[in-house]
């Protein structure tokens, strides 16, 4: 089927620029091409079978999301362990619905298929059209075939259908959202200050033999974490575009192909009068430009291209110094205008643009050798080649890292050594088993990226001395909060619900002050409002007084509840609301499907191999 889009789809030149698209392909099975399933079947489902390549597949997606958050994931920690669960039981419940569209007869015809790959902008050329080369190229640097990409992209599809199936619902009871509504539109406001926690209390110092216990109960928290040492090739496109050869005749015909590009048009400093009739427009003309009451504006420096036509051509055929006109214009009414000064149209010649074409045309060329550059790779790899041995070959440059954790620190603090900033780095060493080399993996920035780990530094516990200072400052911190947070308390419980609270903290020099509405599932409009102190403020009465850790840990926020205002919200307001339950109600109806499918199909889970893996 593919083949005959290729032949209908428009063809683009080998040395257009691609833009090198990450796919996020997720269980599509790709292990069993190279090893038998039983060895590296993470979790089996019903006959089906989901290898841990696939698994580490969905895990980075959602590793990837986090960080894309700020949200730093480590292999080997809670959060780790916890992200590929997650990961897995997505894969589990995607298994579960292909078998139940499967049994329901759900199916994806052949046109269906083929529109969603034609539509799909991932495929397009840059004139945004399908590009079979295009589409070839992504499938073979992820290392997929046709057949593997259409089998999913039909399960994908299928899947889809199930799951839109279940919103044949019937409508909700209008009371049932206009409550809901009510609810989420209350809007409450406060009286409400930010204090530090130096202001309320001094910094601690411990007692003879409380920091080592308190150490103790957290000696995890402080312990050296795993390094690793690897050698790795990195290659973007610009890493080898130095490499490629770009004759005249190319460099030529680029700069002939797109001649408005190395043309600045001339460009005129105009100021413009309207009027309603020609004849004041006439009358207009025997009269200083500055003396006429109905100038539009300051001048504006215009190019040919910011006027309609019929405004241009009197306009650019006037010298410096006339006026245009009159000219009825096409929106109505008649102007005429001051040419005041001109700037002549500017020609970047051949010799000038030369090197930026050049190098433009070497990184297209470059970007789409990296298709070439991933198989050649791959065939080095298949044949148990080093990334020492694939640099040689290849005229690559390998690269190494020592000693360096998984969030990127290296054991030397004092090492001058680069840890790339390609997520995909760490995360591939810190997966990948001590002395293989990785597959070739494509980053989220266009480069091919091959690892092979060459020294693993276990975990260990590091003893008081070791972290002394940092376990401290850490203790203070926590102990000063504790504090502030009873002083702030037992202050605020003293102005009781009509005191003045900025008497009672008038040693704080801060002041109390009425926040705007605010309301209990939306961004608060002040700042330092978190969402804590919103919860706390909507479970109390009004005169009541919360005191809420501020999130940074190094203030307190008291606040006064002092209004409750009734919400107020429009049809849209309500409509809304209801989409959101409506799309719940399909949510919690998929996730009943999904608990009534297990109850028929078997699944087995190989707890070692995600423990050993993640």
């Amino acid at each position: 089927m593919l083949t005959k889009l290729r032949e209908g789809a428009s063809s683009w030149p080998a040395k257009v620029i691609l833009c090198v698209v990450a796919l996020s392909f997720v269980g599509w099975g790709v292990g069993d091409i190279f090893v038998s399933r039983g060895e590296t079947t993470v979790a089996e489902v019903g006959d089906d079978a989901i290898d841990i390549r696939d698994l580490q597949v969905a895990y980075r997606n959602r590793v990837r999301s986090l960080q894309s958050s700020g949200i730093r994931v480590d292999p080997g920690t809670d959060l780790a362990h916890r992200q590929a669960r997650l990961a897995l039981e997505q894969l589990v419940q995607d298994a579960m619905l292909d078998q139940a569209a499967d049994t329901f007869g759900i199916t994806t015809s052949d046109a269906t298929l083929r529109n969603a790959i034609v539509n799909n902008e991932m495929f397009h050329d840059v004139a945004g059209n399908f590009d079979g080369n295009v589409f070839a190229g992504i499938l073979s640097m992820n290392g997929l075939t046709e057949e593997i990409y259409l089998a999913s992209l039909g399960r994908d599809i299928s899947r889809g259908q199930l799951i839109a199936s279940l919103g044949a619902l019937p409508t909700l009871p209008d009371e049932l959202v206009r409550r809901i509504t009510q609810y989420r539109h209350e809007e409450r406001t406060a009286e409400m200050a930010v204090i530090s926690n130096d202001v309320l209390v001094a910094l601690p110092e411990p007692q003879e033999g409380e920091l080592a216990s308190w150490f103790a109960d957290r000696a995890g928290a402080y312990e050296a974490p795993e390094y690793r040492s690897a050698s790795y090739l990195l290659i973007h496109a610009e890493d080898i575009a130095g490499t490629v050869e770009i004759t005249s005749e190319e460099i030529v015909a680029a700069y002939d192909v797109a001649p408005d590009r190395w043309i600045e048009p001339e460009r005129r400093l105009v100021r413009q009068a309207r009027f309603t009739t020609r004849e004041e427009a006439e009358e207009a003309l025997a009269l200083p430009f500055d003396e006429i009451v109905s100038v539009d504006g300051e001048a504006r420096w215009l190019r040919r291209s910011d006027l309609l036509e019929e405004l241009a051509e009197p306009v650019f055929a006037t010298v410096v110094g006339d006026v245009a006109g009159p000219v009825e214009s096409p929106l109505g009414g008649w102007l005429i205008y001051s040419i005041d000064e001109v700037e002549d149209q500017v020609v970047t010649p051949l010799e000038e643009a030369h090197d930026i074409i050049r190098g433009e045309l070497a990184l297209a060329q470059a970007r789409y050798a990296l298709f070439d550059l991933a198989d050649d790779l791959d065939d080095l790899i298949a044949s148990g080649a080093s990334p020492a041995d694939m640099a040689s070959t290849l005229g690559l440059e390998m690269k190494t890292i020592e000693r360096v954790s998984a969030r990127g620190q290296t054991e030397n603090v004092g090492s001058l050594q680069i840890v790339p900033e390609t997520p995909e780095f760490l995360e591939e060493v810190f997966l990948a088993s001590l002395s293989f080399v990785s597959t070739v993996l494509e980053t989220d920035d266009g480069g091919l990226l091959v690892v092979e780990v060459t020294e693993i530094v276990p975990a260990r516990a590091r003893v008081l001395d070791e972290v002394r200072n940092e376990v401290l400052a850490d203790w203070q911190a926590e102990r000063q909060t504790e504090l502030a947070t009873r002083e702030a308390d037992r202050l605020a419980r003293s102005a009781g619900s009509t005191g003045d609270l900025n008497d009672v903290f008038d040693f704080a020099g801060v002041a109390f002050a009425v926040t705007e509405p605010f309301m209990r599932h939306s961004m608060s409009p002040v700042a330092s409002l978190s969402f804590t102190t919103v919860e706390a403020l909507f479970d109390a009465r009004p005169g009541e007084t919360v005191v809420r850790t501020s999130d940074d840990g190094r203030h307190q926020v008291v606040a006064r509840l002092v209004d409750i205002i009734d919400a107020e919200h429009s049809p849209e307001d309500v409509s809304a609301v209801g989409d959101r339950l409506r799309q719940g109600v399909i949510h919690d109806i998929s996730e009943r499907l999904v608990s009534s499918l297990r109850e028929d199909v078997t699944v087995s889970i190989n707890d070692d191999m995600i423990d050993q893996s993640f």
